[in-house]
């Protein structure tokens, strides 16, 4: 553990470096992502400022002794279907010398991003882990109790369902893809047939029916509460309305309008109408345990 945490103390002035040249970044260990808006109008001006960024950063990292590896690079364009036709001119970028060919999809900590966020590739490679797994425990249910047969479910599939599903808000073929995958689960669990409705299967082994609101809740009441993180913290803000109203002794957030379905997915937009929705006691929680503990409780009703 001592290694990780000294690399990135080491390379912790890279943050700094980046910001000043008027880029954003984000730092998981060695992976360190560079991004930033791109415009119709000024894409030219826009790719120059991060290729120039790139091209600084390498010289940063050569002269402190380590070496970026250039071919080891991914680059993708992210936006609507229609943005990124519009944007069709940009087709690579100059990586500290190096031409990177934009992809239609990467894979950033275990999350498969295409270039439209649909997520599609994302959820695909999900259900493949999933169903191998439901199919393999089908093969041994006859030999398990139903109590460890709900466990070796959880195991197995649940948390590959719950890793980083709060991204998927909105999405809701993807969503309908996961939930076919949470009933397939149950029914081999509970060695039902397929007349038996889902939902109450669903209850009677305390799995979550709904896979949207509950991550997505929870990592807002923390970013709220806690302010961290530090990124997605400061794009909430407390609703503070311009006279006395019942909600203003309420922990509302501000909404945030958007005009497309697409920007309505973006955690400023979402957070703020998923939190605000929840009943008083559930937001006005005093802990994140106790806010875990209050929204499943409500969320099951």
């Amino acid at each position: 553990m001592l290694g990780p945490l000294l690399f990135t103390i080491y390379i912790s002035p890279i943050a700094s470096i980046i910001s000043s040249l008027g880029v954003h970044q984000q730092q998981y260990a060695d992976d360190t992502q560079l991004y930033i808006g791109i415009s119709h109008s000024s894409s030219g001006h826009d790719l120059h400022v991060l290729e120039s960024a790139l091209s600084y950063l390498a010289s940063w990292i050569s002269h402190n002794g380590l070496a970026l590896n250039p071919s080891k690079s991914d680059a993708i364009l992210l936006g609507t279907h229609k943005r990124n036709s519009s944007l069709s001119t940009v087709s690579n970028i100059n990586v500290a010398g190096s031409i990177v060919p934009l992809a239609t999809h990467i894979k950033l900590l275990g999350v498969t991003l295409d270039n439209s966020l649909t997520f599609q590739k994302h959820v695909k490679l999900v259900s493949q882990s999933c169903f191998f797994h439901i199919k393999a425990l089908h093969h041994i249910r006859h030999t398990l109790d139903i109590q460890t047969a709900s466990l070796f479910g959880h195991a197995l599939t649940s948390s590959r369902l719950d890793y980083a599903n709060s991204i998927l808000y909105g999405a809701k073929s993807s969503i309908h893809t996961l939930q076919k995958i949470q009933n397939s689960l149950t029914r081999v669990v509970l060695q039902s047939d397929r007349s038996a409705p889902s939902s109450s299967l669903l209850t009677h082994l305390h799995y979550y029916q709904s896979m949207k609101e509950l991550p997505l809740a929870t990592l807002a009441f923390k970013a709220q509460t806690t302010s961290t993180p530090a990124y997605l913290s400061t794009l909430l803000h407390p609703y503070n309305p311009t006279r006395q109203l019942r909600s203003s002794s309420q922990s509302l957030l501000q909404p945030h309008s958007s005009h497309t379905a697409f920007g309505a997915r973006a955690f400023r937009a979402a957070a703020p109408s998923v939190l605000n929705s929840l009943p008083i006691h559930v937001q006005s929680a005093s802990s994140l345990p106790i806010f875990k503990r209050s929204l499943k409780a409500h969320l099951f009703k």
